[in-house]
């Protein structure tokens, strides 16, 4: 997946999301988990000449956090509308790559 769609997928998450009125809180996956997985896959991303991840590098990320893609996309459905908290997140994973080579 490169960047651009990931991108986009984030974005087209967010933006369907934002109608949503069920409470999906109890179904998403803990921040710290979304913003490890997040922050690995475009760490990985970045690591390539082409800036995009490969389907097995992106599964093989999200097997070893045990989480799906599901699980990305359900996180940020249940937190689409609080945008502080989304800014935090996006704050952390930012912050997160940035450390990357001492965190991996």
């Amino acid at each position: 997946m490169n960047t651009q769609s990931l991108h986009l997928l984030v974005a087209t998450t967010l933006l369907l999301s934002a109608s949503c009125t069920t409470d999906k809180n109890s179904e998403a996956i803990d921040r710290e988990v979304f913003v490890e997985v997040y922050s690995d896959l475009r760490i990985a991303a970045v690591e390539t000449d082409s800036g995009s991840i490969s389907f097995s590098g992106r599964d093989s990320i999200l097997d070893a956090f045990d989480v799906t893609e599901q699980d990305l996309t359900l996180f940020l459905q249940a937190h689409v509308e609080d945008l502080e908290f989304m800014r935090d997140v996006w704050n952390d994973i930012e912050l997160r790559m940035d450390r990357g080579d001492q965190i991996n």
